[in-house]
């Protein structure tokens, strides 16, 4: 099946600016949604446009400059990245976003209290400053599931919860982002 890229997902972008990645370019890794076999090019395009017209496209409306730091993942560019082996990239289930202007916590506090729909919302690395991001994803579970993800102590200390993950990078129940 021949894929159109310029395809409207949503009312704000082309299906090509939710498969782009600069990684895949300079690696030479085909990010075509169904490369994989599983799944299939139409549920990934169909995941892509369940998440951009319930979830993505109400936080573009108050944010035009929004950005989309990565979108859909094949398994190899996952892989190439470091992603988890269970990312809802790969699904075409999630996006990272950043917002020039604002912090990641801004960006992150306003998703939570404004816009219904996410199934996982993390407030990835914002030790990192400027290259932090918020990750959001959309599917059929529906967790409402709030992360932080941060290798820095301070960060963690601000919430008291349980880390987890591998790394200890990790800690859910997150309903503000703070700043140290």
């Amino acid at each position: 099946m021949a894929l159109n890229i310029e395809e409207l997902i949503g009312r704000h972008f082309k299906l090509k600016h939710l498969i782009w990645s600069n990684t895949a370019k300079n690696k030479g890794i085909n990010n075509m949604p169904g490369v994989d076999g599983s799944p299939s090019q139409i549920k990934v395009i169909e995941n892509l446009r369940g998440l951009m017209t319930n979830v993505v496209d109400e936080i573009i409306d108050i944010w035009p400059n929004l950005s989309i730091t990565s979108g859909y993942r094949c398994m190899g560019l996952n892989r190439s990245i470091g992603g988890s082996n269970t990312s809802q990239h790969c699904y075409g289930q999630a996006i990272d976003i950043q917002v020039p202007g604002l912090s990641t916590a801004e960006v992150y506090n306003y998703i939570y209290a404004n816009v219904g729909g996410w199934d996982q919302l993390i407030w990835e690395y914002p030790e990192k400053g400027e290259g932090s991001w918020v990750h959001i994803s959309y599917g059929p579970r529906n967790r409402r599931k709030t992360t932080l993800a941060s290798r820095s102590d301070k960060f963690h200390n601000l919430y008291g919860g349980v880390r987890r993950g591998s790394s200890n990078n990790y800690q859910d129940g997150i309903s503000q982002a703070q700043i140290v």
